[in-house]
């Protein structure tokens, strides 16, 4: 079983409106605890006032029926509290806190109206709100990566990565239900109104991004796209200019004016070993196997440390890197870039990316600042001009 402990995107301001939905969940939870234990007043009239009947609609329940939860077991109440705690607080400090609060309420709302369409037995809980605000999360933040306590024979803590924990939560949903639908198995649990708050959270969060109402970061959906098609024009710049110095036909020596090559300096074992690693690496990334290029260039490094490939292949080895967070060793390859290829046209996003990884990930924030300020004069796109005046800001605290 796996149980979100954290993120790895921690808020830069307090999650105010994550914490008066916990509060209020838990003491409308309390509430119910008493009137269900101690009779003091009718229960059962309390949560039908306050559930979601699709068959006898009150529009105030599509509201109400988010903040009630089963008072005969604290595991419904417990989870559904965890679970908005590690992905509200992130989302909530990429919204604005009134449209934090409007985009969970409306996450609730579309999945009562989903669950409707598929059962007709009432709702309660807020598991299809924070279903939308763990879909948003996905949008907002698909590189990050989740702290899970996990046990299953074995118990232990480790990060993995959003994708596969969302990813993962939303393909249980999905067969679930399906059994649901097919009679495979009776559940009081709204698999419905779960799969829905993901998909409106998801789809929501990426609309809000691509209107640019929610500002673009290296972490989001936008960013990904963005990087994908870098490096495809990265890939077809290679496949176009295949040719280069090695390539040249040698000179006949039959040939007037030719002279006899000279004869080489035969090479020591290390040498003859990271030659082979050096035209094995060229070979993957020619054709275009970035991982196992990158996996090769890792194991490459402590023994050839000043290792550097053309330009463009350089680039795609540091990005394969920072795309795998391994960011100590991507920032190794975009060092090295900087250092081979001074006047490069690429050199202010280099010092950008690197300047990120220092600042975010390696902590090193007198060198994050010196590249950061020297890619700032020269940057042109919007979005890149933003982030590097946010990183600024951020090591200016």
């Amino acid at each position: 079983m796996f149980i979100p402990l954290g993120t790895d995107r921690k808020p830069k301001r307090r999650p105010v409106v994550t914490e008066l939905l916990i509060v209020t969940n838990l003491l409308v939870y309390l509430f119910g605890v008493m009137g269900h234990y101690y009779n003091l007043y009718d229960f059962d009239r309390f949560v039908s006032a306050g559930h979601f009947d699709g068959q006898h609609i009150k529009w105030w329940q599509l509201i109400t029926y988010q903040f009630l939860h089963d008072p005969g077991g604290v595991g419904h109440v417990a989870f559904n509290m965890l679970f908005l705690w590690v992905f509200g607080c992130a989302v909530e400090d990429r919204m604005t806190r009134t449209g934090f609060f409007s985009f969970y309420l409306m996450a609730g709302i579309f999945a009562a109206l989903a669950h409707m369409s598929f059962s007709d037995s009432p709702i309660i809980g807020a598991s299809g709100s924070i279903a939308g605000v763990t879909g948003a999360f996905l949008a907002l933040f698909p590189r990050s990566r989740i702290k899970i306590l996990f046990f299953f024979f074995i118990i232990g803590i480790y990060m993995i990565p959003s994708l596969w924990f969302i990813g993962l939560y939303f393909l249980i949903d999905v067969l679930r239900q399906t059994g649901t639908l097919f009679g495979s198995g009776q559940s009081n649990v709204a698999y419905s109104a779960h799969i829905a708050g993901y998909i409106y959270g998801f789809f929501v969060a990426f609309a809000l991004l691509g209107f640019r109402i929610i500002k673009h970061e290296e972490f989001d959906v936008f960013y990904l796209f963005k990087h994908a098609r870098r490096r495809a024009a990265f890939r077809e710049a290679q496949q176009q200019s295949r040719g280069a110095v090695w390539d040249a036909p040698a000179r006949d020596s039959r040939q007037p004016g030719s002279q006899a090559p000279r004869k080489q300096p035969e090479l020591t074992t290390d040498e003859k070993k990271l030659a082979q690693q050096r035209t094995e690496i060229n070979r993957l990334l020619g054709e275009h196997e970035m991982a196992a290029a990158a996996a090769k260039y890792r194991e490459m490094l402590p023994e050839a440390p000043n290792t550097v490939f053309t330009e463009t292949r350089q680039m795609d080895l540091a990005n394969q890197l920072y795309a795998e967070e391994d960011h100590t060793t991507a920032a190794i390859a975009y060092e090295l870039m900087l250092d081979s290829y001074p006047t490069s046209s690429k050199n202010a996003e280099v010092r950008l990316i690197l300047g990120l990884i220092y600042a975010r990930q390696l902590n090193r924030p007198k060198r994050a600042r010196e590249l950061i300020e020297a890619a700032r004069k020269k940057l042109r796109d919007a979005s890149q001009t933003a982030l590097a005046d946010q990183l600024l800001a951020e090591l200016a605290t």
